[in-house]
C-alpha cells in the first residue's frame, strides 16, 4: 500500500512537533531535579530550542505556500504571521528574552506576565492586550476580532500545521463544558492569589507552565490537531477563548435586551 505525498508529510511534521516538545518535557524534568547537572540540562536545551527554531521554518514555510494558495485567506494569515513570529521570534530575539512572548499570550492565557523575570515593558504590554484590547476587539467585532486575526497560538496553528488534518468539530463536545471554566477558574484564583501574596507566583508559575506545556504544547500538537483539527485547543481547552466567548454573549444578551425594550415601546 502506497502512501501519498500528503501522508509523508503529514508524519514528519508530527515527528517534527513530537521530538520537540518530547525534549521539552525532557528540559522541565531536568529544571524540576538540579541534581542532574548542568551538561545534560544544556543539551536538552539546545535541542529543544533547535528544534522550536526548524518547527518555526517550516510554519513559516507553510504560511508562504498557503498565502499563494488560498488568495482569499491571505490578509488573515499574513496578520496572524506577523502576530506569531514577532513574538515567538522577533521579539525574544531582539531582547534576547523569551518572556516577551507574554505580549499576545497575556492572561488568563499564561502568567509570564507577572513573572518577576518579565521586563516591565513587556509586563505593561501583556496587560494592555489581556484587559483591554482582546476584550474591545472581541465585544466589537466577536471571536474573529482577537481569536480568528491576533491570536498566535490556535489562531495561527489552525491556519498553518492544521490544515493538512482533518477537522471534527463535533468530536469530544462535551469536555467544552468542563476544561475550558475549570482552567479559566484556576488562572483566575491564581491571579487573585498573586495579587494578594506576590511570593505565591514562584510555585503558582510552576503549576501553570506545566498546565500549559501539558494542554497548550504537547496535547495540541502531538495529539489534538492530528486527530481533532486545528482549532482543537481553541475549542475544548483555552481559558482565554471561553473568557472572550463569555464577552460576545454579553453582547448579544445586551443587543437583544435592546431590541425587545424596542419593541415593547412600538407595541
Amino acid at each position: 500500500m502506497m502512501i501519498s505525498a500528503r501522508g509523508y508529510l503529514k508524519f514528519l511534521l508530527w515527528l517534527l512537533f513530537f521530538i520537540t516538545f518530547t525534549f521539552e518535557l525532557v528540559k522541565i524534568l531536568f529544571e524540576l531535579g538540579p541534581a542532574t547537572g548542568h551538561q545534560k540540562l544544556g543539551w536538552a536545551n539546545a535541542f529543544f530550542w533547535s528544534s522550536l527554531f526548524l518547527m518555526e521554518m517550516v510554519m513559516a514555510g507553510m504560511v508562504i505556500y498557503y498565502l499563494v494558495k488560498y488568495p482569499a485567506r491571505r490578509i488573515r494569515l499574513i496578520i496572524l504571521a506577523c502576530c506569531h513570529f514577532s513574538v515567538i521570534l522577533l521579539l525574544p530575539t531582539v531582547f534576547n528574552d523569551w518572556s516577551w512572548t507574554c505580549v499576545l499570550y497575556p492572561w488568563p492565557h499564561s502568567l509570564q506576565a507577572f513573572d518577576p523575570a518579565t521586563p516591565k515593558p513587556a509586563f505593561a504590554l501583556s496587560l494592555v492586550v489581556g484587559f483591554m484590547l482582546a476584550p474591545f476587539l472581541s465585544y466589537k467585532w466577536g471571536m474573529k476580532g482577537f481569536c480568528g486575526y491576533i491570536c498566535p497560538h490556535g489562531a495561527f496553528f489552525s491556519e498553518t500545521y492544521g490544515r493538512i488534518f482533518p477537522s471534527r468539530p463535533d468530536t469530544l463536545k462535551w469536555v467544552e463544558r468542563f476544561v475550558p471554566p475549570f482552567y479559566f477558574a484556576f488562572m483566575t484564583i491564581a491571579l487573585a492569589g498573586i495579587m494578594v501574596m506576590p511570593t505565591l507566583i514562584d510555585p503558582l508559575r510552576s503549576v501553570q507552565k506545566l498546565l500549559y506545556f501539558i494542554t497548550a504544547e504537547f496535547f495540541y500538537f502531538v495529539i489534538a490537531i492530528p486527530l481533532l483539527g486545528g482549532r482543537s485547543y481553541c475549542r475544548i481547552i483555552c481559558p482565554m477563548g471561553y473568557l472572550l466567548k463569555r464577552i460576545v454573549r454579553l453582547k448579544t444578551r445586551n443587543r437583544l435586551e435592546k431590541l425587545s425594550a424596542a419593541t415593547r415601546k412600538k407595541s
